[in-house]
């Protein structure tokens, strides 16, 4: 039996959305709606991270990795269908076009926060490392 692989397609997460990814994300195996429950800082009703998975699947954002047996009964453990990376590339790529990107970027490193000169030491390796190749 073959399975249709589901075409990716852009999307937008709202906050609540985003956590749930943000737990998929950060614990890079499938998890079930219990689990990701479990790592979120909230008192969300269960019935609330239901909702939140279903919206999830119908945007193709996570998909069901198996099925398996939890406790008593049958659970379904969910992964992303995304990385965080590629996920944060296609909200970049939405607002800035691809001849606007370098300015913007640049010009968010102008602060002087010490996070952003790591950063801004980052992407100067990442430079150098490109013109060397």
């Amino acid at each position: 039996m073959f399975k249709l692989k589901k075409e990716k397609s852009p999307f937008n997460l709202n906050e609540k959305e985003e956590q749930v990814m943000k737990v998929l994300w950060k614990n890079d195996m499938p998890m079930s709606a219990t689990e990701i429950a479990n790592e979120i800082e909230s008192d969300w009703a269960k019935k609330s991270i239901q909702n939140i998975i279903r919206k999830l699947e119908s945007k193709n954002a996570i998909e069901i990795a198996e099925i398996t047996k939890i406790g008593k009964t049958y659970g379904r453990l969910f992964r992303p269908t995304v990385s965080s990376d590629e996920y944060a590339m296609e909200q970049f790529n939405r607002f800035y076009d691809k001849d606007d990107y370098a300015p913007f970027l640049l010009s968010a490193l102008v602060d002087t926060k010490e996070e952003n000169k790591e950063l801004a030491q980052k992407l100067r390796d990442l430079i150098d490392q490109y013109k060397g190749e």
